[in-house]
């Protein structure tokens, strides 16, 4: 297949539509794409394949099919960009094979596998519930890298230079890849035909800044081709250099806006409500919200530079949910009160508050009808506008808790990847 024919391939990413799905073929010279949600790329060199990224562990035997059927030359060399289990699980198949390579990765990856078998139960239920799976699920077999870096590593395989350069972003264990020879540059989730991924709320630490930092150093290099973690291959130096610097402007503002604002004294509620991207650049195929939001990038913000602290003094040592929805009950005169007033706020298209009220009154009492009608059609509303699949994931499961609580069957999950999506789950 040619760059002409490829559906993932791209000179013009101000007006491609964004994919993440194709058949497996070359998409530049000597490189082979598997794209399953997660770019797999293969690498021809004069001293055998390097595999950078190699996806799930449920697509790994699949994997090495397509790229024998493309290369009988052996694996010599395999890099995780990061070690999310989208990206650095796909190995085991080759392995079993009996390929041998040498596995790459920044320092902190394997202090991540480590934290993933520590906290496998708290990510297999964050799964649950960001991808609507029907169950608590998430890896816990780890193929280790062999060889770490901490700031960069130039890796030689005969006519073909590997440059590892780390990088924080989604990540603390972040690379890219640049080949110079052949102007290849390989970004891992640093480019994911989204909005940058740096605001999840169920997650660790995000880092925007560092995002923005290792965007300029890869526009940098005036690269011919980009290859993302995610979506469409961009071939042409001036299209690469415009998307790696826009999608560095889009973090950019929103910080700098954040750090503005925390620096007069605003209130960490205030400035959620107040910062938004900046409109031209939000309105970019390759910045749309479907799976972070610009206001969980903020919230990310405020923790990394101001604490968990919202702000509320009653916050800080505050009374239970439960206990503080009886009081807010008792005020109202009872909980058919409370659900009549979510009910008229839901009705005016209120429905931020009117999800507030639905859980002050399913939090007074789990057993009360209306309380959880309200909750579950609210949810349900905010489901159905919600653009990012993080907040979508969140909304679903809310309207499932209230429709389980109502002896109603579950609303059916409208994604079904296991272990994950363009992120790969728990961190």
């Amino acid at each position: 297949m040619t760059e002409r024919e490829s559906p993932m391939v791209t000179r013009e990413p101000r007006s491609a539509r964004p994919r993440t799905f194709s058949p497996p073929h070359e998409v530049a010279p000597g490189v082979f794409l598997h794209a399953a949600f997660v770019n797999t790329y293969a690498l021809r060199t004069s001293e055998g394949l390097a595999l950078v990224d190699p996806g799930f562990a449920h697509t790994s035997k699949a994997l090495e099919e397509v790229v024998r059927r493309w290369s009988d030359s052996p694996l010599r060399t395999a890099i995780y960009t990061h070690g999310h289990t989208d990206h650095a699980f796909g190995l085991r198949s080759f392995l079993e094979s009996g390929e041998r390579p040498v596995i790459l990765a920044q320092e902190n990856c394997p202090k991540r596998f480590a934290r993933y078998h520590l906290t496998n139960g708290w990510n297999a239920r964050i799964n649950q519930r960001q991808f609507s799976l029907p169950a608590p699920v998430f890896p816990d077999r780890f193929d280790w890298p062999t060889l770490t870096f901490r700031d960069s590593l130039v890796h030689s395989m005969g006519d073909t230079t590997l440059v590892l350069r780390a990088a924080k972003g989604e990540t603390d264990d972040h690379c890219w890849v640049y080949v110079p020879e052949r102007g290849y540059l390989f970004s891992g989730d640093l480019v994911i035909w989204n909005a940058p991924n740096c605001g999840n709320p169920q997650k660790v630490q995000r880092y925007p800044s560092e995002w923005a930092d290792a965007l300029e150093e890869m526009a940098a290099l005036d690269a011919e081709w980009l290859f993302p973690g995610h979506g469409l291959v961009v071939h042409g130096k001036a299209a690469v250099r415009e998307l790696l610097c826009n999608t560095a402007r889009y973090l950019r503002h929103l910080c700098r806006e954040v750090l503005e604002r925390m620096n007069r004294g605003e209130t960490p509620e205030a400035i959620f409500h107040a910062v938004e991207p900046d409109p031209e650049l939000a309105a970019l195929p390759y910045l749309q919200p479907a799976y972070d939001h610009p206001k969980f990038i903020v919230r990310n913000l405020l923790r990394l530079w101001g604490g968990w602290w919202n702000g509320n003094a009653a916050d800080l040592l505050p009374a239970t949910f439960e206990a503080q929805a009886r009081e807010v009950v008792t005020l109202a005169g009872g909980v058919a009160t409370l659900a009549l007033r979510g009910r008229e706020l839901l009705e005016d298209g209120n429905l931020a508050l009117a999800a507030h009220l639905a859980e002050w009154a399913t939090r007074a009492d789990p057993s009360d009808r209306s309380a959880q009608e309200l909750k579950r059609d609210v949810y349900e509303r905010r489901l159905a506008n919600e653009p990012s699949l993080m907040g979508k994931g969140i909304y679903r499961a809310a309207a499932n808790d209230a429709r389980q609580a109502l002896g109603e069957p579950a609303l059916p999950a409208q994604l079904r990847i296991s272990f994950g999506a363009p992120e790969g789950g728990g961190d």
